[in-house]
């Protein structure tokens, strides 16, 4: 399965460095950010300048499936 990111970067006109633990990765624009795919669901932790770009943190999402198909938070039983 794969995920993609907020699609809210896509107006990103600037160049976009996106940290994911300790990975770096360069990119032209936030377009560029949104049309990527990924092999986990993250999230926007931080959104800041660095020199001359902006930097975007992503967090691992580990509340996927947390919420049913209506909107609710899952019950547990156990």
């Amino acid at each position: 399965m794969t995920y993609r990111i907020e699609q809210w970067v896509r107006k990103i006109t600037s160049p976009v460095m996106v940290r994911i633990g300790d990975e770096n990765i360069k990119m032209a624009d936030g377009k560029q950010l949104a049309e990527r795919s990924f092999d986990r669901s993250y999230l926007i932790s931080e959104v800041s300048a660095l020199d001359d770009m902006i930097l975007i943190v992503l967090v691992e999402n580990d509340k996927t499936n947390d919420i049913t198909w209506v909107g609710e938070e899952q019950a547990s039983f156990f």
